[in-house]
C-alpha cells in the first residue's frame, strides 16, 4: 500500500539556489514553455516587468558613467607654485653669443624697470631724419611677465 501512495505523491518543487534564479526576462519566459496557459501569462507578466527594470538599469548606468566624465573633466588639477628659472640670465646670454651680436653692458641688463600695473605705459618715439619732414612714431606697450618670463594675458585687478 505504502508504495502505491509513493507513486502517487506529489514531487516536491526543486530546490532554487540563488545561482537557478532567473535574472533576465529570457530566463522566465524559458521557464514558463511548459505550464499551463494561466501560468504563461503570469511569467510572461513578470517577464514585462523584468525587461522595464533591465531597461531602468541600461539608462542609469549610462547616465551615471557619463556623469562620472564630466566630473573627471570638471575636477582641477593640483596648483603648482611658479618657480623661476634661475637659468634664464644665461640663456639669453647663449642665444646673443650664438647670433653674434655685441653683449649688453652686464649692469644695464640686470636693471628691469617696473611700471605701474594700473597704469598701462605707452612710449612713444619720433624719429625724424634731417632729409624727410614725415614722423614715424613707434607706440609700445607694457606687458606684464611673471618671474620664470612669461607674458601675462589678463593682468590682475587691483
Amino acid at each position: 500500500k505504502e508504495k502505491l501512495l509513493e507513486e502517487f505523491k506529489t514531487p516536491s518543487p526543486p530546490q532554487l539556489h540563488s545561482d537557478d534564479t532567473p535574472k533576465t526576462s529570457r530566463q522566465v519566459r524559458e521557464m514558463a514553455k511548459h505550464r499551463s496557459s494561466p501560468t504563461r501569462r503570469k511569467y510572461s507578466k513578470i517577464a514585462k516587468g523584468l525587461e522595464a527594470l533591465e531597461m531602468k538599469v541600461a539608462v542609469q548606468n549610462a547616465r551615471i558613467t557619463g556623469l562620472e566624465e564630466q566630473m573627471a573633466q570638471v575636477r582641477r588639477g593640483k596648483k603648482r607654485k611658479a618657480v623661476p628659472n634661475p637659468n634664464r640670465r644665461f640663456m639669453a646670454l647663449a642665444e646673443t653669443l650664438t647670433t653674434g651680436e655685441a653683449l649688453p653692458d652686464s649692469k644695464k641688463a640686470e636693471i628691469e624697470v617696473d611700471v605701474d600695473e594700473k597704469v598701462e605705459s605707452v612710449i612713444e618715439v619720433g624719429v625724424r631724419s634731417e632729409g624727410e619732414s614725415d614722423d614715424f612714431t613707434v607706440v609700445t606697450k607694457h606687458c606684464q611677465r611673471t618671474r620664470s618670463g612669461r607674458e601675462v594675458k589678463k593682468p590682475r585687478r587691483e
